[in-house]
């Protein structure tokens, strides 16, 4: 059995279940990514049944255990995972069509159709919340796993000009794991960068600041996603495109204007702050080029020349 036929199965059935069994079904058709990656007992809680109840689910649709549920969906899961090479044959093809310069002018303006398409609807309104929450943080935690990294590190490294409480979850040597772990407070607030197929690693780290009362900020490219469903502030970001890749360029730049925002609203003197930093940098060599504390005096002009 594959997804699309248990979910139909499910439909069919729907009515004719106890109430119980309809929350679970309810759940199930609700939250796939859930059903595929999280534990039956998580998954019952989440649906406020006893365990027993997702048993007794399955077993009227004619399975044997609500496993067999969780495996059509792991499978489905594992299938949208490795989409990647069956696109690459469609990247080939379409370059035989269209040649190199065609295909690179379809990649750009592919990528200025999803940027243009941030500007409608509610996801500006979405980005401006989510910089008042991020603003009024007492600590943000970043975190953006495999491919989503860059993004999650793009907004803590800019951040850090003029922010003191960023922290950037990095997988090399588990760095800001253990404040994640051991300091999450409800006046904190999480940005976490997530696309299809999730991370399961992030999954968890995100359902575990979400249980200490953390604001989550996700920026992903759908609202079925699992993160986006637990999400306080959710930006939906377009990704898809003529590439075997899905492109990270929409959300680079909604990190970089949740900075913008949360720089141009600070309380503090922005402008003192960045001075700071950016002397601090010269300070140590880290920029290549003239230190700015290095810089050589001006030279004497030299004395006229009598009689000139």
């Amino acid at each position: 059995m594959n997804q699309p036929s248990l979910t139909a199965l499910i439909k069919e059935r729907f009515d004719s279940l106890p109430r119980q069994a309809r929350q679970v079904a309810a759940f199930v058709l609700d939250n796939p990514h859930e059903v595929a990656v999280l534990s039956m007992r998580e998954q019952a809680r989440l649906a406020e049944v006893p365990p027993s109840t997702m048993t007794r689910f399955a077993k009227a649709l004619g399975l044997d255990g609500y496993d067999a549920i969780r495996d059509v969906f792991k499978s489905s899961l594992r299938a949208r995972g490795n989409e990647f090479g069956s696109r690459a044959q469609g990247l080939v093809e379409l370059n035989q069509r269209i040649g190199e310069a065609g295909l690179a002018m379809d990649l750009a303006h592919n990528a200025t159709a999803q940027i243009q398409s941030l500007c409608a609807g509610e996801t500006m309104s979405s980005i401006v919340r989510a910089a008042r929450l991020l603003s009024s943080a007492r600590e943000i935690f970043c975190l953006g796993l495999r491919g989503s990294f860059p993004v999650a590190f793009q907004f803590a490294h800019v951040c850090e000009y003029f922010a003191r409480n960023v922290t950037l979850v990095d997988g090399a040597g588990e760095s800001g794991i253990m404040k994640v772990m051991h300091q999450p407070s409800s006046r904190d607030v999480a940005l976490i960068c997530s696309m299809a197929p999730h991370s399961r690693r992030a999954m968890s780290i995100a359902t575990h600041l979400e249980k200490a009362s953390v604001k989550l900020v996700v920026i992903t490219d759908s609202a079925s996603s699992p993160l986006a469903r637990i999400a306080t502030e959710s930006i939906l970001v377009p990704n898809k495109g003529p590439s075997f890749f899905d492109t990270l360029l929409p959300a680079f730049l909604v990190a970089e204007i949740l900075v913008a925002l949360m720089a141009a609203t600070s309380r503090i003197n922005i402008k003192s702050q960045i001075a700071d930093t950016e002397k601090k940098l010269w300070g140590v060599g880290e920029w290549w080029g003239m230190q700015a504390d290095a810089a050589p005096a001006p030279r004497a002009k030299a004395p006229a020349k009598r009689g000139a």
